[in-house]
């Protein structure tokens, strides 16, 4: 008979202490329990991660979790997808680690004994950062062994969804793989693996890489000049075979508009359109389409050198239709509610300017079907560290009833809320969509596997507009 938890009040008599007595952590609420005392990783303080905390502060791991025993460990103390509280997908999850501990049991002792253990932060998170193992080195080698132990091995195809044709790696394919995981489907785009643009003068045409270039920038970092633009198909990033992005001036107009969206559940791309006003993207905002998720801070113009401006986030509201959106929608069929509206804590805007929102017009939505309205996309992609990278000149090739977009501008991971940009008769440049998924298309023979969505103006326009109205309440 499995043991059902009616209530947190329940745990806490089971448990029997009062040092739980609230959610006051910043990671709080996100089912991962984060109190030291309970094996968490220490990042909440005792008694301040109480919801997240209470199967395990009770001694209870049970099945629980409307997820258990689907086959799949869903519990995020194990680096899974966190779509259980920690402790309520046991029996998954003790499979999860029987075959890990199995895979461990055939690696050297020698190189075991390099791997270490999962002691930091960043363990568990699918990417080697062990630069042992040729990860990132964001960890001190010997504390990420989970995450680099196939990369320790030179790699293998363990992944539960590994041989299924698709790339599953992080950084390189879908990331539900451990990096080093699913090596055959990743071997068309192994070479980019641990690859970035990140250096400030990555797109300018010269490779500055140590050992092949001039050595201005740190190794693997300018990808687009040292490896080439080219792109396969199966490449993660969906840059229709070339990767056409440049780097742009963030202290000038429009581009110092433009910033990122900082908080502890991730980075998207927003864009000022007033004074204290930032549009994005629905699920930059909110986690489960019902809460908000507030992101800490808006950095306006980000750059190596600095930035132009910041200010705190007061608060953020999202489409009402985006949290009852079908689960599955095809293009066309209700994707056109991921979007956000974030409020600032001060006029950034009188600092570094705003955009206005363009909707497009009939001729603009004709040229649409004829392949020829041409825009600029903007965003902070995963792979250029703090620089701004933009696409100028791609098309916009559908438009659809539910106000999305097709589009075949270069976005990648981060670029989530970025502003689409036309550049109007006067001069100047409106925003016609923000950035919103990739979207398998409607050709299944198409050379790209996927293809990109947006979130064009016509959804919006009247919620930034009273958004703007209220600014002067």
């Amino acid at each position: 008979m499995r043991l059902v938890i009616a209530s947190l009040g329940l745990v806490l008599s089971l448990a029997g202490q009062s040092a739980l007595a609230d959610d006051s952590c910043r990671w709080a609420n996100d089912l991962e329990c984060d109190e030291a005392r309970y094996g968490g990783g220490g990042y909440c303080a005792a008694g301040t991660d109480s919801s997240d905390c209470a199967l395990l502060a009770a001694g209870i791991e049970d099945d629980s979790c409307r997820w258990a025993n689907d086959g799949e460990c869903d519990e995020p103390r194990y680096g899974s997808p966190p779509n259980c509280t920690d402790g309520s997908d046991t029996t998954d999850c003790r499979a999860m680690l029987a075959a890990q501990e199995a895979l461990f049991d055939l690696v050297p002792a020698d190189i075991l004994a390099r791997l270490g253990d999962d002691s930091c932060r960043w363990a568990n998170d699918g990417e080697c950062d062990d630069a042992q193992f040729e990860g990132t080195g964001a960890c001190q080698a010997g504390t990420d062994r989970s995450d680099c132990r196939a990369m320790a091995i030179g790699g293998d195809d363990s992944c539960r969804w590994a041989n299924d044709g698709q790339c599953d790696e992080p950084g390189i394919g879908t990331g539900v793989c451990t990096q080093g995981t699913d090596v055959t489907d990743c071997a068309p785009v192994a070479y980019l693996r641990g690859r970035d643009n990140s250096c400030s003068t990555a797109f300018d045409g010269t490779c500055d890489e140590p050992g092949t270039g001039t050595g201005s920038c740190e190794a693997l970092t300018d990808t687009a000049d040292c490896i080439g633009r080219g792109r396969p198909a199966g490449a993660n990033d969906h840059y229709f075979g070339r990767d056409d992005r440049i780097l742009v001036d963030v202290t000038q107009a429009p581009w110092r508009a433009i910033g990122q969206l900082e908080g502890d559940s991730g980075f998207c791309t927003g864009t000022m359109v007033g004074r204290r006003t930032v549009l994005t993207a629905a699920h930059c905002v909110t986690d489960d389409g019902v809460n908000v998720t507030l992101p800490d801070r808006f950095v306006a113009g980000l750059d190596d050198a600095g930035n132009q401006g910041m200010a705190n986030v007061v608060s953020a509201s999202f489409s009402s239709g985006y949290g009852t959106r079908p689960a599955r929608t095809g293009l066309g069929e209700g994707n056109g509610v991921d979007w956000g509206i974030v409020t600032l804590d001060k006029p950034l805007g009188d600092v570094v300017g705003w955009l206005p929102v363009h909707v497009l017009t009939p001729d603009e939505l004709h040229l649409v079907t004829l392949g020829g309205l041409l825009v600029a996309q903007a965003g902070y992609s995963w792979d250029t560290g703090n620089n701004l990278s933009a696409h100028i000149g791609c098309r916009v090739t559908r438009a659809f009833d539910d106000s999305t977009i097709m589009h075949e501008c270069d976005t990648t991971h981060g670029d989530s809320g970025s502003p689409f940009l036309l550049s109007l008769d006067d001069g100047s440049w409106g925003i016609i969509a923000v950035d919103s998924q990739f979207a398998d298309p409607e050709d299944r023979n198409s050379t790209f596997l996927s293809g990109n969505l947006a979130v064009d103006s016509r959804a919006f326009a009247k919620a930034v507009a009273a958004a703007l109205l209220s600014e002067n309440d």
